[in-house]
């Protein structure tokens, strides 16, 4: 079945083309950061879901307004229906939209202490269970499909990690199939590994009931 989503990748060095995509506003907040990574990411993620919900929407992107505190996902104002999310890692940004509920995770692999005592203390039973039966070099790879998709879903319900990471579960299949279901409290997604930068896990949410 072909994806009913749009996705892109950007990287950080294409700040310049998406500050373009920017409200004046936005242009302000971006000035008053700190120069580097922090404002490179703002003006890119700012800049492209302008852009791609702009083509999905037909409206033009700087008309486009967002609910955002800081507690909830942001959310497209009178949307009709669309949806978006981000993430970033390293030099990449990473934006889904969707009509229906979407959530998109972009995880580096760097370094990680005691892997096995996040699995145990975060991971739901079923998860840390098929996690801690894998050979020892497989582990790590999966230690990554299965937070990205984690949160991947978490964000798709519109949770974050402090309210979802409890009430999630991802079928254990997952780990060997990058692709399965997901529950997050009593709602359930669709959670797919995708091709991602070097070094990176990229799982995007979906939920069927929007299909």
């Amino acid at each position: 079945m072909a994806a009913d989503y749009q996705l892109q990748l950007a990287l950080l060095g294409q700040a310049d083309e998406f500050a373009l995509w920017l409200t004046p506003g936005e242009r302000d907040r971006a000035a008053r950061l700190s120069e580097g990574p922090l404002r490179t990411r703002f003006v890119v993620s700012r800049g492209l879901r302008r852009q791609m919900l702009s083509a999905c929407t037909g409206r033009p992107a700087q008309t486009l307004e967002f609910e955002e505190d800081g507690t909830a996902k942001p959310r497209l104002v009178d949307g009709e229906g669309w949806d978006f999310n981000l993430s970033h890692a390293g030099e990449h940004v990473a934006v889904v939209v969707r009509r229906g509920a979407v959530g998109i995770d972009l995880e580096h692999h760097g370094k990680v202490r005691d892997q096995e005592g996040i699995v145990s203390r975060y991971f739901h039973p079923d998860e840390a269970q098929a996690w801690q039966c894998l050979p020892a070099e497989l582990q790590a790879g999966a230690f990554f499909r299965l937070w990205s998709a984690r949160e991947a879903a978490m964000k798709c319900a519109g949770l974050g990690l402090a309210r979802g990471i409890r009430v999630t579960r991802i079928d254990p299949g997952f780990i060997e199939t990058g692709a399965a279901m997901a529950r997050v409290g009593e709602e359930i997604f669709a959670v797919n590994v995708l091709a991602a930068p070097a070094d990176c896990t990229l799982v995007v949410a979906t939920s069927p009931a929007d299909d």
